[in-house]
């Protein structure tokens, strides 16, 4: 919140489009990218594109800026990253419970059938071979 008021003195609607470009199409698509092939369909691929990962580097950068360059150097920066946060904090808050009802009644098992542990596919990051299984003792 420190860099929320001066952000907003230095606010431009360059800056202003810029954090919504960055919210969109800068950290959507390379999100909607990794998930290419994974069959999740588009409602799931638009679902943790937009809600996906949401990194602190931006705030660590700007903080670094403001301590390693001067004032008027880093003010462009700042203001671009604080309104950016701003604004993500304010628009996926306002949309992650309409969304989320939207998107959740997609995941449920269908009236009557109960889903059970071994209808749910696993997936891992790690394949596991037979050998391996064997030196862990499973």
């Amino acid at each position: 919140m420190i860099a929320v008021v001066p952000a907003m003195e230095a606010l431009t609607w360059q800056t202003a489009l810029y954090a919504v470009f960055s919210l969109t199409v800068v950290r959507m698509l390379p999100v909607a990218l990794a998930l290419a092939g994974t069959r999740l369909g588009r409602p799931a691929v638009l679902f943790l594109s937009w809600f996906g990962p949401r990194g602190l580097a931006s705030v660590v950068f700007g903080l670094l800026a403001l301590e390693d360059l001067a004032g008027p150097v880093a003010r462009p920066a700042v203001t671009a990253i604080a309104f950016t946060v701003l604004l993500s904090v304010l628009a996926h808050g306002l949309s992650a419970d309409p969304l989320a009802k939207r998107y959740g009644p997609r995941l449920a098992a269908p009236q009557g059938t109960p889903a059970s542990p071994a209808e749910i596919p696993e997936r891992r990051l790690i394949r596991r071979t037979p050998a391996d299984n064997r030196l862990s003792g499973r």
